[in-house]
């Protein structure tokens, strides 16, 4: 069993300081109530309507109704029990629900992307429709790394990967959000518009969150001896 040496900071199982990559908590807990509170309103706004099973309401998608509702039952899933899924993560409490809540958030995951698939094939533009599945493919790609590296027991990879995970999930929040800001529907054609949002809908994120994360682990590794 490796002992730390006074004055050094714990390594974890992953090599990297212990604290490496964790926010505050409270600046978490905050930024958690704005993201659900963000997902709740596009939610309501975007989703909710599609409950009702009729074509007035499911539009050019009636004839597939069942890939859409599949890919906002599955969506749901991945919005609503991501947020839990990093608090308890973070805070270490829960363990045994946070386990079975992350089975639910990989399987909605999987429902949700796996249909995004096909239903891209139908969008208003075909570069949105590249967009949105090079999304589905990184949103699968980033969940499924996150579980690989908990059952390699690299718990603060883990961790990493479930954030990038849930960037990629709240691109639809992200994207309608963005949306909703005026000026931005008057930079182009609603093709044009949809398709540049929908890649900065989650490269954007991503690259920050990356930026933000390289950051703090440099920083910790300067402040040891």
């Amino acid at each position: 069993m490796e002992v730390s040496r006074p004055g050094k900071s714990p390594a974890t199982s992953d090599g990297v300081p212990a604290g490496a990559g964790e926010p505050s908590r409270v600046l978490a807990g905050l930024v958690g109530v704005f993201i659900l509170a963000a997902v709740l309103l596009i939610w309501v706004d975007d989703a909710l309507p599609y409950l009702e099973f009729s074509e007035m309401a499911y539009g050019r998608f009636w004839d597939r109704f069942g890939l859409l509702l599949a890919h906002l039952i599955g969506g749901s899933l991945a919005l609503f029990i991501g947020p839990f899924q990093l608090w308890s993560g973070l805070v270490q409490r829960r363990m045994r629900l946070h386990r079975w809540a992350g089975r639910l958030y990989v399987a909605g995951v999987a429902l949700a992307a796996l249909s995004a698939f096909p239903l891209s094939l139908h969008t208003q533009s075909w570069t949105f429709g590249v967009a949105l599945s090079v999304g589905g493919v990184i949103w699968i790609v980033t969940t499924a790394a996150a579980v690989l590296a908990v059952l390699q027991r690299k718990f603060v990879a883990h961790r990493e990967w479930m954030v990038r995970s849930y960037i990629m999930t709240l691109a639809f929040v992200s994207f309608r959000l963005l949306l909703e800001v005026p000026a931005i529907e008057r930079l182009g054609s609603e093709a044009e518009v949809s398709t540049t949002f929908g890649w900065l809908s989650w490269v954007g994120p991503l690259l920050a969150y990356e930026f933000i994360r390289q950051t703090r682990h440099d920083r910790l590794l300067q402040r040891m001896p």
